[in-house]
């Protein structure tokens, strides 16, 4: 028939190759004219697919949010003194703090117990909503800044140590004082890192609570084993959806490589799709002969074909490209930093206290380095001014971590082993290594001056750390 179009029948067959009865026929239109919009028929067949796909998506998601529920209510339930759990978790970009859906939990007995409805009312807000915070900032923030060194182990910290801590940045909604207003008083906090996934679990007990039985070993082995499962069921979601999406991706190759054995017809069987769907004896010959055909192809040698080579060095490029592409804007987020402010102004009174400190300790300081070293300078070499720094941290920086007793007494114990461990090491006649190559004859070799000085601070500044 001569024809601008062709008029081309497709009918199905309803279950088995016997029956011939149609379900359904339409009339699609072929030929030199424009493609036509879909047909109804395609624009449902679609949408199911799309619902299909949106409701696995739905199933997965929701699967792994009843598991991450279900390990924080079992990791509260059995940890002894805890009655509010929570998972915060820090995003792909590292600038923030989030608590995914199902990672809370709140003692029901708990929320009872509180005296009045307002209190009440306060816990479920808290049990329900949690905004987003950077690291450093509030409660989670800064707990996770903390207890980031301390992996697999237990920190604990007081709500009201934090809450009277002026180098602790608060939270804009005031959850440290809400959690604090409810009874909760000690918080436990345990990280985990699973598949670059990282995070803290934080364990809330009351202020009556006895210390000793929430620091006993028993209890914090199961804190720390509850945790590895919470930062497990966590981590696994993402796992799970790349797990998908490359199944997804097999499959779409696979249909691909069928439509395309279709269209150039190799096996010489010739096959139609209708014929594959009602006759299994057809479908299994092809794919005998697909895989014979694969097998084939698979033996022969032979330099690779050049088409391929470089799509394989395009989809190389591309996926190099879009690598670059996330960490500039990874960079770019971190380079805005966490919007901190500043710590709050000491008060008149504490800035008195500290220029008179200072002061008297650094003048006593100065004349102990005149009355040892004398004129000549040639027994002792005592400089009152490096003391300078610690007398910064001593009284600008008390309630800081550094500012501790313990930290200042350690980290001077420790750079002055520093000092006379690399004392031993020979400097030699030079400052830098390159000058060896102009040595005169006799001169003395060693490790360069500058090497030890480098060293020196290194040594001190990570032992300080790890102190």
């Amino acid at each position: 028939m001569e024809s601008d179009s062709i008029n081309i029948e497709v009918s199905l067959a309803q279950d088995a190759p016997q029956s011939s009865s149609l379900l359904q026929g339409r009339s699609l239109m072929v030929g030199n004219s424009p493609p036509s919009k879909r047909t109804g028929f395609e624009e449902d067949n679609v949408q199911y697919k799309k619902s299909r796909k949106s409701i696995a998506r739905e199933e997965r998601y929701e699967y792994d949010k009843n598991l991450l529920r279900r390990a924080v209510e079992d990791a509260g339930i059995n940890a002894f003194g805890a009655v509010f759990v929570e998972v915060w978790a820090l995003n792909e970009d590292g600038t923030k703090l989030q608590r995914p859906e199902g990672g809370h939990w709140m003692d029901p007995a708990f929320w009872r117990s509180l005296p009045d409805d307002e209190l009440m009312e306060e816990a479920s807000s808290l049990d329900r909503n949690a905004g987003d915070c950077s690291p450093g900032v509030g409660l989670a923030g800064t707990l996770f800044e903390e207890s980031s060194a301390s992996s697999g182990r237990v920190h604990w910290r007081q709500i009201k140590s934090l809450m009277d801590d002026p180098f602790v940045q608060a939270e804009a909604e005031g959850r440290m004082e809400r959690l604090y207003r409810i009874g909760l008083g000690l918080v436990a906090t345990v990280p985990f890192s699973f598949q670059d996934q990282r995070g803290i679990v934080l364990y809330y007990s009351r202020k009556t609570a006895k210390i000793d039985r929430l620091r006993s070993k028993i209890n914090e082995r199961y804190l720390i084993g509850a945790a590895d499962l919470i930062g497990a069921s966590f981590a696994i979601h993402k796992s799970r959806e790349e797990a998908a999406e490359m199944r997804r991706q097999m499959f779409r190759e696979a249909v691909q490589k069928v439509k395309k054995d279709f269209k150039n017809n190799r096996s010489g069987l010739g096959p139609r799709l209708e014929s594959l769907v009602l006759d299994r004896e057809v479908l299994r010959k092809y794919k005998e002969e697909q895989a014979r055909l694969e097998e084939e192809e698979q033996g022969t040698w032979g330099p690779p074909r050049v088409d391929k080579a470089i799509a394989n060095l395009g989809r190389n490029v591309v996926s190099f490209g879009k690598w670059c592409l996330r960490r500039v804007d990874t960079s770019r987020k971190k380079w805005g930093g966490a919007h901190l402010l500043g710590p709050p102004r000491q008060s008149i009174g504490d800035c008195t206290f500290c220029f008179v400190g200072v002061f008297l300790a650094m003048l006593s300081l100065l004349r102990i380095a005149t009355a040892v070293n004398g004129n000549d300078r040639t027994t002792f070499d005592f400089d009152g001014g490096w003391y300078s720094s610690s007398l910064c941290i001593l009284f600008a920086l008390t309630p800081a971590p550094v500012g501790q007793p313990r930290q200042i007494y350690l980290a001077h114990i420790w750079n002055i082993l520093v000092g006379m461990a690399l004392r031993q090491i020979p400097s030699g006649d030079f400052t830098f290594f390159f000058q060896f190559a102009d040595a005169p004859p006799g001169a003395e070799y060693g490790l360069p001056l500058t090497w030890k000085q480098a060293l020196a601070v290194a040594f001190g500044v990570s032992g300080q750390a790890f102190i």
